[in-house]
């Protein structure tokens, strides 16, 4: 008895983050597909579902329920997913297959699912679950080469109208905001931030302070 107990103990602490980690693939899928004015209707009960899975074999089907829908994703923003995923997909839809998985080959197909998010995110600018990490980084970046730029060229750019007007000079047709409702730095050079964000500055290409920030 005490055996099976650790047994179930050990299992569900290596399922359980791989189930949180579908979870949050799963609610950035719903989030695609109301970007897109898509039904989400089945992917949501998935996700109630995948609360209550126990099993790997559960896990496999929830996460193939994930990667069928990020395929009719694609199809319809004409991206190539991962190959992977399809192969997976279009193979081993049946229980029987969900029998004989391993948790390396789940963890597998979640980063190449994640991957196949955040390509979607990017394609909508949509920060969620999947990219926010990876955003967050950039923009605190940006904002460090802000807070030096500052002890150089304080006032620094504040008018939003200028900003953007620079930042779509520069090609940036995608602006971000946080869940909070805060713009999201672009994933900018310090030159180019330099240009966007310092006032009255004709030519950027020999400032001292450029020598300074890198």
């Amino acid at each position: 008895m005490t055996s099976n107990t650790n047994n179930n103990s050990g299992q569900s602490e290596i399922l359980d983050p791989l189930y949180e980690v579908l979870l949050y693939q799963k609610k950035d899928i719903i989030a695609i597909q109301k970007k897109l004015s898509t039904n989400n209707k089945a992917n949501q009960t998935a996700v109630h579902q995948s609360n209550k899975a126990k099993t790997l074999p559960d896990l496999y089907e929830l996460l193939l329920e994930s990667v069928g829908d990020l395929i009719l994703i694609e199809k319809n923003l004409n991206i190539d997913g991962n190959s992977v995923l399809v192969v997976e997909y279009r193979s081993n839809k049946t229980r029987e297959a969900s029998m004989d998985i391993s948790i390396g080959k789940i963890y597998n197909l979640l980063v190449c699912l994640e991957e196949d998010i955040i390509t979607i995110q990017d394609e909508l600018g949509i920060i969620g679950y999947s990219n926010r990490g990876r955003t967050e980084e950039a923009n605190e970046n940006a904002r460090a080469y802000l807070r030096k730029f500052e002890k150089f060229h304080s006032p620094l750019e504040d008018d939003p109208g200028v900003v953007l007007k620079k930042y779509g000079e520069m090609g940036v047709k995608k602006i971000r905001f946080t869940g909070e409702g805060l713009l999201l730095i672009p994933n900018l050079t310090s030159q180019q931030l330099h240009e966007v964000f310092i006032k009255n500055s004709a030519s950027t290409n020999h400032c001292p302070c450029l020598e300074q920030v890198s």
